[in-house]
């Protein structure tokens, strides 16, 4: 088994080696039930799990957790739980009478989940949250169109089976919004995978690390079932200039591969491109 196959020699992927190759996916809701029910079986023998731990709410709120992550927040939970009986001196100790009754409960599970244990392919509220933090005025009919657009856009990628993939394009001047709406879109969508691919995360990048660190936002987004990506400010990524006009050919041919590829038969993609001038799009 191993989670990086790239760096398998391929004579060994030949037929009559390792010829038969299957790739274990993300864990669904009911998968997440019995992977907790397993790490969390010798605490229920010993009486040591709280009687208000719901192990199917616990799998419906870690969508897009693998296995390790899932044990990770149980012992994320243990130490949670173990740090209530800890006093507060100037050495540390134990107290000993409450440890006897030690118990991992909800709240300890919950804690875990919104401090310690993120998932790898999930969604980091931190990513789009800073883009929406004064929130959205429905100031018009244009603000409102884009939001019903947008969630009808969602609606099609959830239920349809003829589009998995569902690009949008967002075009306004500078400081419009455009960034902002993308965002309360994703937030409003409930999907378990949200990446904002943004410039200032790939300051210095040069043209083959900005591909690649596109490629490798959208295989993620291939491994859920619902992924979401934003693509912000096309202009910076591609390093456009209107004088001359220069850009940087190899990420706008990455992204026009990326934005038309459509994802594996097991999940849907949305995916959203934000530029200041459509005329760019026309030139290039």
């Amino acid at each position: 088994m191993t989670n990086r196959p790239d760096l398998i020699d391929e004579a060994l992927l030949r037929p009559g080696r390792l010829e038969v190759k299957m790739e274990i996916g993300l864990p669904d809701e009911k998968g997440r039930v019995q992977i907790l029910n397993i790490h969390t079986a010798k605490m229920r023998q010993f009486h040591l799990l709280g009687s208000d731990v719901d192990v199917s709410e616990l799998a419906a709120e870690t969508k897009n957790y693998s296995g390790a992550e899932l044990e990770g927040l149980v012992r994320a939970a243990q130490s949670t739980a173990m740090n209530r009986h800890i006093k507060a001196s100037a050495t540390v100790e134990v107290d000993l009478e409450k440890a006897e009754n030690l118990q991992v409960h909800r709240d300890d599970f919950l804690a875990s989940l919104d401090n310690d244990i993120k998932p790898a392919f999930g969604t980091n509220s931190e990513d789009y949250a800073s883009y929406i933090m004064n929130g959205i005025i429905k100031w018009g009919d244009p603000v409102t169109a884009v939001l019903d657009d947008g969630e009808l856009l969602v609606q099609q990628t959830k239920n349809s089976d003829r589009t998995p993939l569902v690009s949008v394009l967002l075009e306004g001047p500078p400081n419009s919004g455009k960034t902002a709406l993308a965002a309360k879109i994703s937030e409003e969508s409930q999907f378990p995978f949200i990446k904002i691919c943004s410039p200032d995360k790939m300051i210095g990048h040069s043209e083959i690390a900005k591909c690649q660190a596109i490629k490798k936002i959208f295989e993620d987004a291939y491994k859920s079932q619902l992924s979401c990506v934003v693509v912000d400010d096309i202009e910076r990524l591609l390093d456009y200039v209107p004088i001359g006009p220069r850009f940087s050919n190899l990420v706008l041919q990455a992204l026009l591969v990326l934005l038309k590829k459509p994802p594996p038969k097991v999940s849907a993609l949305w995916a959203a491109a934000l530029l200041e001038c459509v005329r760019v799009l026309v030139t290039l």
